[in-house]
């Protein structure tokens, strides 16, 4: 058993090298920006808006998704990585209204735009430290649980209850903060000597454990590695950008956002091949339950639902239906002769005949039951009907089966034909049981012969369509008298 069976394989060599792309160029752009990161620049609220609402979008999404990973295989990594993008899912709006000064008109909040950088220094070491977690997690033997729900309880709850006291402490001014952001929005030496290398270990020792225990081995670990790179690249550029609303810093939310959007893109990937593979099961499934192994042609149940079908169409569209019923000439005797395998052959053989000269989309060929097979036509006269029997009768006489060693085997087969304009549903059984009656006196005719139903039926069976419609005429003259009336 493979250790990731239930999840998407091992990414294929475009997408490995789309995140190579996206790899040098997190690298090389985030070299080119240390050049001017320490440019000052102006604040933008509407960039600090969209921003956080596009943080907020992605975060929240991969939580989502990689919860449902979890509540689909129980394996903990995938509800602790979970945990980590629900961890900035709830601080990061909180850090970006603070910045916005967006939270002043709450009279309950009394943190100031100073107190957003603990807010990112908990954003930022909170998210890779879940993500070290996840990954400690996943060892050789991933620990699985069936208990989704009350781990899912003990482990967001607890989660909700620290972020909840962060963001109380922080918000509230629980206690006084030692400012890491002066009023000209330059960095203090603790942020960038202290709590910024704090921010960088942390990402860094994240993206070391995804890369050697994940190993790339599927796609989430494979774009969670970029994921963790730019989180890192962007810790580096915002601590040496050294003051807040400079080039650095603007740079440093755009690493953000693809630090957001990796996994999150990675998991749509995932969820639109698992998608693609559920309805290529599903149609596997449909064409086993609608397929006979052996002949390749439809089965009994197949034929029953088609006919069914055919039978209330030609109601509606007052058209003719007709089958045709074929039984390979003594098949058992065939059998007995030549072996099982042999008989297996031919019906493979007469199966083949059968579908090179059904030529409509409409019609069905189906293996009816042992050595019989039946062909339903719809909207197709009795003559053309017997015609196509016919054609095929000397289709499977004249065409040999050959065998491996190169000997040709020859087989016939009997046929009966039924048509009718059907008026109720009952008429389906009917069909069948006109066209195995013509099949019978195929055989009784000395087999490799083609019957269709007898004088007698025929003259029967207008009879009753007549007798139906001036019933039905008179029903609805009644109906017509009957409203004069009232």
């Amino acid at each position: 058993m493979q250790k990731y069976s239930q999840l998407i394989t091992r990414p294929r060599k475009l997408q490995y090298g789309i995140l190579s792309l996206l790899a040098i160029a997190v690298l090389v752009g985030s070299a080119w920006v240390l050049t001017i990161a320490q440019m000052p620049g102006k604040q933008s609220l509407g960039f600090l808006g969209s921003y956080g609402t596009a943080v907020f979008i992605f975060e929240a999404i991969s939580a989502i998704l990689l919860y449902a990973h979890y509540r689909r295989t129980g394996l903990l990594t995938f509800a602790v990585l979970a945990m980590a993008y629900l961890w900035v899912t709830v601080l990061a709006p909180f850090q970006v209204g603070l910045l916005t000064e967006n939270l002043d008109t709450f009279s309950l909040i009394t943190a100031t735009t100073g107190d957003a950088a603990w807010l990112w220094i908990a954003w930022h070491i909170g998210f890779p430290v879940l993500i070290t977690a996840a990954m400690i997690v996943d060892g050789s033997y991933p620990i699985i649980t069936r208990r989704i729900r009350r781990w899912s309880l003990v482990l967001f709850g607890s989660e909700l209850l620290i972020i909840g006291a962060i963001l109380a402490a922080t918000l509230l001014s629980w206690f006084e903060l030692p400012s890491l952001v002066s009023e000209t929005r330059q960095f203090s030496d603790a942020l960038s000597l202290i709590y910024g290398p704090a921010v960088m270990f942390c990402c860094a020792m994240a993206l070391t454990v995804v890369v050697v225990k994940g190993k790339f081995e599927n796609a989430i670990y494979s774009w969670l590695a970029l994921a963790m790179l730019a989180a890192l690249c962007e810790a580096i550029v915002v601590v040496y950008s050294g003051s807040r609303f400079s080039y650095g810093w603007y740079a440093s939310r755009i690493l953000n956002l693809v630090s957001s959007a990796a996994v999150m893109i990675s998991l749509l990937i995932e969820n639109v091949h698992l998608q693609h593979k559920v309805v290529k099961q599903n149609q596997t499934l449909k064409r086993m339950a609608t397929m006979d192994e052996l002949s390749g042609l439809s089965n009994r149940r197949e034929l029953d639902e088609r006919l069914k079908a055919e039978i209330k169409r030609a109601m509606r569209d007052r058209t003719t239906t007709s089958m045709i019923l074929l039984d390979i000439d003594k098949f058992k005797q065939f059998n007995d002769t030549h072996g099982h395998l042999t008989g297996d052959l031919c019906l493979k053989h007469v199966a083949k005949c059968l579908q090179r000269n059904i030529l409509r989309h409409t019609d069905l060929a189906a293996r009816y039951g042992g050595e019989e097979f039946a062909i339903l036509l719809p909207n197709t006269s009795e003559d053309d009907a017997f015609d196509l029997a016919e054609h095929i009768r000397k289709t499977i006489a004249y065409s040999p089966i050959v065998m491996e060693d190169g000997k040709m085997l020859s087989v016939t087969a009997s046929f009966g034909v039924a048509s009718l304009v059907p008026s109720q549903a009952e008429d389906a059984t009917e069909l069948l049981s006109i066209a195995d009656a013509s099949l019978y006196s195929a055989k009784r005719a000395g087999r490799n012969c083609v019957q269709r139903p007898s004088q007698s039926w025929h003259a029967s069976r207008e009879a009753l369509e007549k007798k139906v419609s001036s019933n039905t005429h008179y029903l609805r003259g009644r109906t017509v008298s009957t409203g004069q009336k009232r």
